[in-house]
């Protein structure tokens, strides 16, 4: 890959914003086990999300190893920063669905790796992006971002919660080489990687660097209809089901009459038109899985 590892320089974002008031006792577990692997690290602390985006400024001219510490969201801020430099994108799973992680933990042996991404409109995202009801679970801040519902819980709740209020589906335009459906569509998925929803095995055939995103479309469904889908995508038994259209391909549009929130890795993002297009290996991914469980104790 052009980096081998006893060059790499590793940069540790340590967001209080993020990690509250374990920061200090992460940084210090991080520390020891860093020091122990014979790393040359450093640490960058940042209050705000504009203060971490500002400190990876100066880092973009070198090999470094950019390593997010959160959740899927953490991860695809950091990779929006550094897409297109010389940086290497690395991570430490502390967030609420860690689901790329998952698929990495599958996956992957230690090294560097080329990982493709999926480029939706002017960002860029790693793991899953979702339209429709999912996209709605993944934005709603009542239940993901709670401080009343634990960390492992709350995309449940937040599907309970959408689940109990769903009627037809949203309405939008999905065109993919030369094919248009147009109409009320449950949801419309657009998988690079295996999980999505802290822990639903969505697409448990995707390769991080095959070219191709997997698409999941299900169009208006009765209640009853959906509440099976939904629980058989937690243990991915839904492949099968006739209410999913599931195709793969490098390119894909997704758009409706008026601007709507779709989810990019577990992040927000608005538009009346997503431009979805597969950027093959479009990052290098650092890869340590024994510094992920020793993190975890």
């Amino acid at each position: 890959m052009g980096v081998t590892a006893y060059m790499l320089h590793y940069v540790y974002l340590i967001n209080r914003f993020q990690l509250r008031n374990e920061s200090d006792e992460f940084m210090e577990k991080l520390r020891r086990i860093s020091d122990k692997l014979g790393r040359d690290y450093e640490f960058v602390v940042s209050d705000t999300p504009e203060d971490a985006h500002k400190a990876l400024e100066g880092f973009r001219d070198k090999d470094y190893v950019i390593t997010a510490i959160g959740g899927d969201g953490s991860i695809n801020h950091v990779l929006n920063a550094i897409v297109g430099t010389r940086n290497i994108l690395a991570f430490i799973p502390h967030g609420t669905g860690n689901d790329f992680c998952r698929t990495c933990m599958e996956s992957m042996e230690n090294g560097i790796h080329e990982v493709d991404l999926i480029r939706v409109n002017d960002r860029f995202c790693i793991n899953v992006a979702c339209f429709g009801i999912d996209a709605d679970i993944a934005n709603d801040d009542t239940f993901i971002h709670s401080r009343w519902i634990p960390r492992t819980m709350r995309f449940n709740a937040s599907v309970i919660g959408h689940f109990l209020r769903y009627k037809r589906g949203r309405r939008l335009r999905v065109e993919c080489k030369g094919e248009t459906r147009q109409g009320n569509f449950a949801t419309v998925i657009a998988a690079n990687s295996r999980y999505y929803g802290g822990g639903y095995h969505v697409s448990p055939h995707s390769v991080t660097d095959d070219g191709k995103m997997e698409i999941f479309e299900a169009g208006s469904l009765h209640k009853l209809r959906m509440a099976r889908l939904i629980l058989k995508m937690k243990n991915a038994r839904h492949l099968g089901s006739p209410d999913l259209k599931i195709y793969q391909t490098d390119s894909l549009v997704v758009s409706a009459h008026a601007p709507f929130k779709a989810n990019i890795d577990g992040e927000p993002i608005l538009s009346d038109r997503f431009e979805l297009e597969i950027i093959p290996r479009g990052i290098r991914l650092d890869f340590n899985r024994e510094l992920i469980m020793q993190c975890r104790v």
